[in-house]
């Protein structure tokens, strides 16, 4: 992806597809085109848990929510299974479940490499080039294709003749020709990835084989002077070049550290935020591609450490499409100043590997949140869209770092501040107070309907599943190893027979579909429930507790295997058990089942029945909305009718 980010306009759309924004707008600008005076308002917050919701609901921390359930309705919500965040959500936009439209993880596996592919898009780079000067020059634009199949909601409103506003849904990259789109999870950061940030220190680092960082080893002259550089995307015109780059200098300047990096220059002291900055790649004279990014502090001289973000795109020049309209990024950044334009912007992988405070993530998160609700309250503002979503994932990201802090259980539970075991408590709190202002917005007309995509669970201990299949024979290592790093490094594909990767997924070694499968159809349907009748039995050694409950079967889950990339068997954890990191990408350690000592303390990959989501509404619907895929068919039934 990454080298493709410069060329990357052509979305594999029609014509019509990208004019159908400019006509829409036309549309909701036309005198003929009356304000939207009976919406449908639907507020996501990711990863709100019934169990908590109602805790604080009853102590009177949550009023709005409160007030919002006696209005409507308020119950579980049915998630979708697995219950990752771009399967839910995508349950929710196409009202279908992953056997048609074709998410089943944050990860796929190529089958032709084994090895880890985000799920949610690819890039189909350009096969025509014209050679010059030593440049490649492309002959046609790279395709960014959503993966998600099927028809979201806030398309079939806009094809029966309604307006939609659309912002930051998970899996909605690239954005849809609607009305109003801003883009979410999906959106890549300039180096084509979903968050590389960059430590540099004059102490070496050696990130984990986990981590999305880069390090950089930093030395001062005698005077402190620090000259280095910020790594920036390929070379779109050479590929074979170095990567593109620009200056990043470091100075000691008393107690704080003076800082320049593209044209800021800026001072900060330790535990101090950046405001945005600008960081230019030249390639080709002039030409540059734009991005921008945030620093931070984390230790002046003589030891410094700066942390500097992943690289957002500039939203004013974008090189990849953020919004529909094209230009609605632009405008917002105008209006409201810059913002995260990456599809998970709240830096989690930093809080986990040390690199950032509790308090400098949360930071983070407030910044993430203020930026949302500028574009919502806006979008309220306008009364031009009959359907206006807009999906609040910080109480997903706050949860998942913070559970420790609630949870007495967890390893890091005697480590947690004052701060950290209030964070939970904070988001919610938080939350209300966004429904809060957002009944205060409503018209007397309008519905809304509150709901999350899932609930959270504790997440104490780490299951290493691909060496509970090597202990049973099923995945085989090279002779003399006894263990392999991510991306099945030393693995024995010519005796391996099943292998996991991914959150929930676990992959028959078929001959036919694997570049070096082995199992014939009659033997995998075999291995299948060998698997499924032992997996369940499996133990935690230190505490006698099983560690998985429901292991499903991929053919029965989701019989149309949309995509064709449908995982053989899907794994249900136990709550308080989850997938290690090193299964999530092929790897294969020593141990069977490992403490977690990570700061992400809270998840929801487990079994579906766990962790059900909520749903709030402001009125009483005709027909229930039994589970996260009713909202699409509900929103596409009723959009024009007020209860």
């Amino acid at each position: 992806m990454t080298a493709d980010l410069r060329r990357a306009h052509g979305q594999g759309v029609s014509l019509l597809g990208l004019l159908l924004p400019f006509i829409f707008l036309l549309a909701a600008c036309s005198p003929d085109a009356p304000p939207a005076e009976q919406r449908l308002l639907i507020l996501g917050f990711d990863g709100l848990d019934p169990v908590l919701t109602r805790q604080w609901m009853d102590d009177g921390s949550l009023p709005n929510f409160q007030k919002l359930a006696t209005m409507g309705e308020f119950h579980l919500l049915p998630t979708s299974n697995p219950p990752q965040s771009p399967v839910a959500w995508s349950d929710f936009a196409t009202g279908t479940s992953p056997g048609k439209h074709g998410i089943y993880d944050f990860l796929r596996r190529d089958p032709e490499t084994y090895l880890p592919d985000f799920s949610i898009a690819r890039v189909i780079a350009p096969q025509d080039f014209l050679s010059l000067f030593g440049m490649q020059l492309p002959l046609e634009d790279s395709e960014i294709i959503n993966r998600r199949l099927g028809t979201p909601f806030w398309s079939a409103v806009e094809e029966t003749g309604g307006r939609s506003t659309v912002l930051r849904v998970p899996v909605t990259f690239p954005p849809d020709p609607i009305h109003r789109m801003m883009a979410g999870m999906g959106v890549p950061d300039l180096l084509g990835t979903q968050g590389t940030y960059t430590i540099y220190s004059t102490r070496p680092s050696v990130p984990s084989d986990t981590s999305g960082s880069r390090s950089v080893r930093v030395r001062p002259d005698r005077e402190g002077h620090i000259e280095s550089q910020l790594e920036g995307p390929a070379h779109p015109l050479k590929p074979e070049a170095p990567a593109l780059n620009t200056p990043l200098l470091l100075d000691p300047a008393g107690d704080k550290v003076r800082i320049r990096l593209g044209d800021t220059d800026i001072q900060l002291s330790p535990g101090e935020w950046s405001g945005w900055i600008t960081v230019g790649f030249k390639y080709f004279g002039p030409a540059s591609v734009k991005g921008i990014v945030r620093a931070y502090l984390i230790s002046a001289y003589p030891r410094v450490q700066l942390y500097v973000s992943p690289i957002n795109i500039d939203p004013r020049e974008p090189v990849v499409p953020l919004s529909s309209p094209a230009d609605y990024a632009a405008e917002m950044a105008e209006r409201f100043g810059l913002y995260h334009t990456i599809g998970m912007p709240e830096e989690t992988w930093s809080l986990n590997e040390g690199h950032l405070s509790d308090h400098a993530f949360l930071e983070v998160v407030r910044k993430t949140l203020q930026e949302q609700e500028s574009m919502f309250y806006d979008a309220l503002g306008h009364h031009d869209s009959d359907v206006v979503v807009s999906v609040f994932v910080q109480t997903d990201r706050v949860s998942h770092m913070f559970y420790r802090g609630i949870d007495p259980q967890h390893p890091l539970y005697g480590e947690t501040d004052a701060e950290a075991r209030a964070a939970i408590h904070w988001i919610y709190t938080e939350a209300d107070r966004i429904l809060g202002e957002t009944l205060q917005r409503m018209g007397a007309g309008d519905r809304l309907i509150v709901l999350s995509d899932h609930g959270f669970a504790p997440f104490r201990r780490a299951v290493n599943l691909n060496r509970w299949l090597a202990g049973e024979g099923l995945l085989v290592l090279e002779d003399g190893n006894l263990q392999s790093s991510v991306g099945f490094t030393t693995v024995d594909w010519s005796r391996t027979r099943a292998y996991a990767l991914g959150l929930n997924s676990l992959y028959i070694n078929r001959a036919g579909r694997e570049a070096h499968g082995i199992v014939a159809e009659d033997e995998a349907a075999q291995i299948k429930q060998q698997i499924i009748s032992s997996l369940p039995q499996l133990q935690d050694p230190e505490t006698g507790l099983p560690a998985i409950r429901d292991v499903f079967d991929g053919e029965l889950l989701y019989p149309d295997n949309a995509n064709n990339d449908a995982p053989d068997l899907v794994i249900g954890y136990e709550p308080g058990f989850r997938a290690s990191w090193q299964t999530s990408l092929g790897g294969v350690p020593a141990s069977l089942l490992d403490d977690n000592n990570k700061k992400w303390s809270g998840d929801h990959c487990i079994t579906p029945e766990a962790v059900p989501g909520v749903l709030f509404t402001s009125f009483k619907t005709d027909t229930p909305l039994d589970s996260i895929r009713d909202i699409a068919r509900y929103a596409r039934e009723s959009w024009k009718h007020s209860p």
